[in-house]
């Protein structure tokens, strides 16, 4: 039997991972990478697409004739029916009402389905990844923002508006740190990689001692974010191995503010797993490990000792292989 293939395009706040897929065993058979930025136009994000769709094709040497269908996942608030883009909070501020799919129909002349980053990395993980074997479980991707996506009986949930699962927009600080939606309080503010950079960069400027002074300079003398950059996962990772206390101290913070939202969830849904995933998580262990426990700590008693957490075991390409899946219709 030929093998089917769809592409997966993966968009998030700093990255954007196109591949093409084999439907049947979830193998990534070519991949292309882009960067995006918040600075980044509506016409830049579909060149950006574009251009990486046509490099994983051709590094995978096949046409668009041969592809099932094309899936995007995007870090913002999508209505999939109609495969448009509504709007995000960690992309430009003027990317609205962006209609992906329908731009790729046009262009690559076969079917397109758009939905939510973690919405589509939990489909990846439920076909192919670290959602096997449950009927329950709940995505949680820590990034430059925080995602979550809810399956539950085998399927994915997404709500009567396509943003169910959203854990990053859960407050758990009753009028805190401004979030990037505009909200307050919400776990996004306190735990995305974004908030990180913002919560260190503070402490430097205060003249807090740091190895990251040597590690990432950008950030204590940059005049705000995102000039610099949000602070990448491996150099936490490597701040936290080399002993400083200055980012030992915030990814406590960071990890306990995500417990809590973690601990909403399984008190309100009952999960047998929670699958972990995104940059920060990847690299980060004290972050995962911290999380998870003040997650049981505070949830109820019942439900935080039977639900199981675990990482994506897809890392980088869950979003891709998922993406693929809904663009094919699977």
């Amino acid at each position: 039997m030929a093998k089917r293939h769809a592409l997966g395009i993966d968009f998030g706040g700093t990255k954007l991972l196109a591949a093409v897929v084999d439907l049947d065993s979830g193998e990534v058979v070519s991949t292309a990478k882009k960067r995006t930025s918040a600075a980044d136009s509506p016409q830049t994000i579909m060149d950006k697409i574009h251009g990486a769709a046509d490099d994983a094709m051709q590094s995978a040497k096949m046409k668009p004739k041969q592809l099932v269908g094309i899936g995007v996942g995007v870090a913002g608030q999508v209505d999939a029916d109609k495969g448009v883009l509504l709007g995000t909070p960690n992309l430009s501020q003027a990317v609205i009402d962006l209609p992906i799919a329908e731009s790729l129909r046009k262009r690559f002349g076969v079917s397109a389905a758009l939905r939510n980053d973690v919405q589509v990395a939990a489909a990846g993980e439920l076909a192919f990844g670290a959602g096997q074997g449950v009927t329950d479980f709940l995505c949680c991707f820590v990034g430059t923002g925080v995602g979550g996506a809810v399956v539950t009986g085998g399927k994915l949930v997404t709500g009567v508006s396509g943003s169910a699962g959203e854990i990053g927009h859960l407050v758990v600080d009753s009028g805190g740190r401004l979030c990037g939606c505009g909200g307050r309080g919400h776990v996004e503010a306190y735990a995305s990689r974004t908030a990180i950079t913002y919560s260190l960069m503070g402490d430097l400027k205060r003249g807090r001692k740091s190895v990251l002074r040597e590690l990432a300079p950008e950030l204590s003398t940059a005049a705000m974010w995102p000039e610099s950059g949000a602070v990448r996962s491996g150099v936490l990772a490597d701040a936290i191995e080399m002993g400083d206390d200055l980012v030992r101290e915030t990814i406590l913070e960071a990890g306990r503010y995500l417990g809590y939202g973690l601990a909403s969830v399984i008190s309100l849904l009952n999960p047998a797993r929670i699958v972990m995933g995104g940059g920060v998580i990847e690299s980060v262990d004290l972050l995962f490990d911290v999380s998870a426990d003040y997650a049981r700590r505070e949830s109820l008693a019942v439900p935080g000792r039977a639900v199981e957490f675990t990482r994506a075991k897809l890392g980088d390409h869950s979003g891709v292989v998922g993406a693929a899946l809904i663009g094919a219709g699977s």
